[in-house]
């Protein structure tokens, strides 16, 4: 049904964009939510829309500033503590979270340890998941009905919250690797990636391989 909430405490087969494995033990908020929408709000901005939930739900639990990078994580000091994923499934659609609100890094692989970060290590307190979850279900509820209302002020609120834009991207499209400037995003959500003579190339969708200045993560 419209707006189901599905919980987990740990997630033995999580899974990340391009089919990748979302690591995700306990100590983390690990939910997707149900939707099925009555029309349609922009395709390309509901991922937006969520990124921007789940930052704004990390900020009210620990007045730390959360960025977005494109396409879908949530960063704290350019390091990834969370991200989105919207895929359908049974005829509807899904919208995944993965918050890290107090996985140790230690017991991460090393690769991902090296970019990570929670909320309990960027606040040096504890943080409570349920609140984690409460607010980003208030948060998403907003920006969801802004979405269904045809999406007037995602792209703005989502580009005060860029950071990546200004910085040099290597972008892997079907085997190809793009390399460019960070430009914004376009109002339908496509990145804008200028290159060094300054033609400006949408990117609808692709793996960021790396970000000069900001840790990679999964």
């Amino acid at each position: 049904r419209e707006g189901a909430v599905v919980l987990a405490g740990r997630q033995t087969r999580g899974r990340g964009r391009l089919g990748r494995v979302w690591l995700s033990p306990e100590g983390g908020l690990w939910c997707s939510i149900v939707l099925r929408p009555v029309g349609q709000g922009p395709p390309g901005l509901l991922s937006l829309a969520a990124g921007l939930a789940a930052a704004e739900a990390i900020e009210t639990v620990s007045d730390v500033h959360a960025g977005l990078k494109w396409p879908n994580d949530v960063v704290l000091d350019g390091r990834k503590v969370g991200g989105v994923l919207i895929e359908s499934a049974a005829g509807a659609t899904i919208a995944g979270f993965g918050i890290n609100v107090r996985v140790p890094l230690e017991g991460l692989p090393r690769d991902v340890a090296e970019t990570a970060t929670s909320l309990h290590l960027m606040t040096g307190r504890p943080v409570d998941p349920e609140a984690v979850l409460e607010a980003l279900l208030k948060r998403f509820a907003g920006w969801y009905d802004t979405w269904l209302a045809g999406g007037a002020g995602i792209v703005g609120a989502w580009s005060r919250r860029d950071a990546t834009r200004g910085r040099p991207l290597h972008i892997s499209i079907s085997g190809e690797t793009l390399e460019g400037t960070a430009d914004g995003i376009e109002p339908d959500g496509a990145l804008r990636l200028k290159d060094a003579s300054g033609r400006v190339r949408r990117v609808v969708s692709g793996d960021l391989v790396s970000s000069q200045g900001m840790a990679q993560g999964r």
